[in-house]
């Protein structure tokens, strides 16, 4: 894993705690939509009650 360049460090150093939270918030998401598409690819079968049930398992670090 690679350590975030100086030029990088700077930028979060400039951010406001909002814009901080906002970054963090879109990361989760877009986690999230990746792993669910991940689990419609694996269980193509499901019902989006059953991928996001799926999903919830995941995220709570559990097994499907």
């Amino acid at each position: 894993m690679d350590l975030p360049s100086p030029l990088q460090i700077a930028a979060w150093k400039r951010m406001s705690l909002a814009e901080k939270y906002q970054l963090l918030a879109a990361t989760v998401r877009n986690a999230r939509e990746l792993k669910r598409t991940g689990l419609r690819l694996r269980f193509p079968q499901d019902s989006p009650a059953q991928i996001e049930t799926k999903l919830a398992r995941v995220w709570l670090h559990a097994r499907p």
